[in-house]
């Protein structure tokens, strides 16, 4: 089984690289409410780093991991924290971020002219 190094794509070396340096500041930011978002972006980070492992070995096998532990993975952690969010919206316990300069004093509308204004 030879390694085959010159097939690793310089696009994909590159991805790495940004998914890594990417991955600091969402795990040293970090926070209770940021769970989901973290692990969906160390999935997108896992399949980045597969798919160059893929070029050097176990290539069938990896690539199967790549896309349904990386991509599809992160894409179901990241459709179900958009599914909580939204619930936590809808039932109020947070706002939403557009809701913060609504809730305010009417400055972050239309200039600090009110909806009831403006009708």
């Amino acid at each position: 089984m030879a390694l085959e190094f010159e097939a690793l794509d310089a696009k994909e070396l590159v991805l790495v690289v940004v998914a890594i340096l990417g991955l600091l500041p969402v795990v040293t930011q970090r926070t209770e409410r940021s769970g989901l978002f973290t692990l969906g972006y160390v999935l997108l980070c896992f399949g980045a780093v597969v798919t160059n492992l893929e070029h050097v070995v176990l290539g069938d096998v990896l690539g199967q991991l790549e896309h349904a532990v990386g991509v599809a993975g992160a894409g179901v952690v990241f459709a179900y924290a958009a599914y909580r969010r939204r619930g936590h919206i809808l039932r109020g316990d947070e706002q939403s971020v557009g809701d913060d300069a609504a809730a305010g004093d009417g400055a972050g509308v239309a200039g600090g002219v009110d909806a009831e204004e403006v009708a």
